[in-house]
Formats: C-alpha cells, sequence, structure tokens
C-alpha cells in the first residue's frame, strides 16, 4: 500500500516576495530564522493566500515543525549542494490547503511537516531566480507547465538522490514530481522514510519506491 498523506499543489508562490506583494502573510517578521539559510518568512509565503486574502500564519507548534524540517534536512541538503533551494510551498493553514486542487485533507504542510521545493544555480535564492525564466502556471496545474532552465531536471535528480544518500538528511516522506520535490520531517524517531514517485503531477496516482530503484531515476 502507498503511504498516507500524499501531498499535491496546484500554485508555485515566487520566492522571496517583498512586503507589498506578501499581503496579510507580511505579518511575518522577515529576520525570524529557522536554520542559516531558510526563514519563517519564505515557508509560509503563497500566492495563493495573498489572492484570497487568506492568513498564513503559523501557529507556534507548527513553527517549531518548520524549524525541526529545515534543520534535518533542508539545510543539510542546502550545505551538501552549496546551491540555492527555492521553497515554493511550506505551511499551509486548512483555509489555504483547501484552496489547492489535489492537496490532500490530512497533509503534513498543515502542520508545517513538509515543504515543496527545487535547486536553482547562483550563490543565493535572489540572484538565481533573476536569471531564470520562470514558467507559466496553466490554469491550476502546476505539473502541465514547464521550466524552461536548462539542467532544472538534472538539478532536481541531484536534491533527491542527496536527500537519499547523505546521512545528516533525513525525512518522513519523499516524492518525486516532475519540476519539484515534496519532502517532509517529523522527527528522527518518528520518520517513515518513504519513497515515492508521483505519474504525472500526482492525478495518475503515486508509485512507491524502494531506495534503490530512487536512485536509478533520471
Amino acid at each position: 500500500m502507498l503511504m498516507q498523506n500524499i501531498e499535491s499543489h496546484s500554485t508555485f508562490s515566487s520566492p522571496r516576495q517583498s512586503s507589498s506583494e506578501l499581503g496579510l502573510c507580511s505579518r511575518l517578521t522577515e529576520n525570524v530564522s529557522l536554520s542559516p539559510h531558510f526563514t519563517l518568512r519564505e515557508m509560509c509565503e503563497s500566492k495563493t493566500a495573498e489572492e484570497h486574502g487568506i492568513d498564513n500564519t503559523p501557529p507556534k507548534e507548527a513553527v517549531e515543525n518548520l524549524r525541526r524540517l529545515c534543520e534535518g534536512c533542508l539545510e543539510p541538503l542546502r550545505e551538501a549542494l552549496q546551491l540555492p533551494v527555492v521553497i515554493t510551498s511550506g505551511f499551509r493553514t486548512k483555509a489555504l490547503n483547501d484552496k489547492l486542487a489535489h492537496s490532500s485533507s490530512t497533509s503534513q504542510h498543515m502542520r508545517g511537516e513538509a515543504a515543496d521545493m527545487y535547486v536553482v544555480q547562483g550563490s543565493s535564492t535572489s540572484e538565481a531566480t533573476k536569471s531564470m525564466t520562470r514558467f507559466k502556471v496553466q490554469g491550476s496545474n502546476a505539473a502541465s507547465s514547464r521550466f524552461k532552465v536548462q539542467g532544472h531536471r538534472e538539478l532536481l535528480i541531484k536534491a533527491f538522490r542527496e536527500i537519499l544518500t547523505n546521512p545528516k538528511i533525513d525525512f518522513d516522506q519523499l516524492i518525486l514530481y516532475p519540476t519539484f520535490i515534496h519532502v517532509s520531517y517529523v522527527s528522527k524517531e518518528r520518520n517513515r522514510h518513504g519513497i515515492l514517485k508521483a505519474r504525472g503531477n500526482g492525478k495518475l496516482g503515486y508509485g512507491r519506491l524502494t531506495r534503490a530503484d530512487a536512485l536509478t531515476l533520471e
């Protein structure tokens, strides 16, 4: 059987948006660091929340979960790759989660335990994204769009393999999508180490993978 809490999301939010673009999420303090390279603000930004007037401010428990996610997975990944890790979806309130097509009603995003991300070339997220040609989201189907950035898939696979093989990185659930990676983290004791590959954008289901099979993906 596939693991429960399969994740999906419909819209990529732009990383590190300005205060004017953040709307209700702008109340999040910019200098709240979850780890050396990740902030609370970037883990809560959401274009969808802004468009629908949803306050996506996390409760204290979710903030601590986000901190564990960053410290146990995202930060060691960023350090290992020495490349910016762009968060496209982190914490979600239930109201925000309900607005996203194909999202799970038990999503770990709602507890601050999960993030969707990809990796880019550059010395910082802001520098890298300035030189990127962002893909267009067609309707509510982000996975049907494609990056026009050379090497995007190669970097995605590199990050996917690093998560699987680096002893400093731990995870609860790891899902490879066509254009991004979903990763969750609960705790060292409770992480299940489930590995899956989305068929298409997840509409066609998910295939569970062994670690050996996952390492052969391209």
